[in-house]
């Protein structure tokens, strides 16, 4: 039986104009809560990483934007740069949702997130069952308030991938997810819930951990600024890229 969420996924999906979608696209999900929204300034981003690469398309709220053009950027740009690069030839189209102070939670399959990344998703490609080649994901700081929450996000967070993998009918597809390494008081659990990541890696297939070590932050000591964004990406796209380039061998 299909789930009540997929076939919303391909309702929605159907709706709009249908554009083909080659052999050679490379299409990303890229999802989460602050870090992945971005609260780093454009204008420190050095010039190279302000014009979008020819052969990437990135959508953000639903729509088609240029890359680096608002007040703020997230991760997307060292990871579109570095993909762009590696595989020169393809096509590479972000979709990016994300929400800030977000709790796993609220990214189960019957909650406004998930449901929003979904019909994203679905306005950005415009494609009945499109292929997507990894799910991006910056999420967790939002879970480490209180140990009950943060106790609860191995299980929460490998329900979600679960879900998600099966609404795309992408049992295998790669999850590629950032440690969290937000400073301060107001983060008491932090340690619990990188545990609890560890334990997602070690327990769900296709999942890797991207460490944040190093990453670069903006005053507040939670949330990473332009040269650490772009390290980031970076580091997510690495991994892709050499999952992507194990597969053709």
């Amino acid at each position: 039986m299909k789930s009540p969420f997929l076939t919303a996924f391909l309702v929605i999906t159907a709706a709009v104009f249908s554009t083909s979608i080659s052999a050679k696209d490379r299409i990303y999900i890229l999802a989460g809560q602050s870090n992945m929204m971005g609260l780093a300034h454009t204008k420190n981003l050095p010039a190279i990483y302000k014009a979008t690469p020819s052969n990437v398309s990135f959508f953000y709220k639903g729509s088609p934007r240029q890359l680096a053009r608002g007040k703020h950027i997230g991760l997307e740009i060292g990871f579109a740069h570095a993909v762009s690069k590696a595989f020169p030839n393809d096509r590479h189209i972000l979709v990016k949702y994300a929400a800030t102070g977000s709790h796993i939670q609220q990214w189960f399959p019957t909650e406004p997130y998930y449901l929003a990344m979904m019909r994203q998703l679905g306005f950005s490609i415009r494609q009945k069952n499109p292929k997507i080649e990894a799910i991006v994901w910056m999420q967790g700081e939002g879970d480490t308030f209180n140990k009950q929450r943060a106790s609860q996000y191995a299980k929460n967070l490998s329900y979600f991938i679960r879900t998600l993998r099966t609404d795309l009918k992408a049992p295998s597809i790669p999850f590629i997810m950032g440690v969290i390494d937000p400073i301060g008081r107001d983060f008491p659990e932090v340690s619990l819930v990188q545990q609890k990541q560890r334990e997602v890696n070690a327990s769900v297939a296709n999942t890797y951990l991207i460490p944040a070590e190093g990453i670069e932050k903006i005053y507040d000591k939670i949330h990473f600024n332009a040269s650490g964004q772009v390290t980031m990406g970076k580091r997510f796209a690495q991994k892709y890229i050499e999952l992507s380039k194990r597969e053709t061998k």
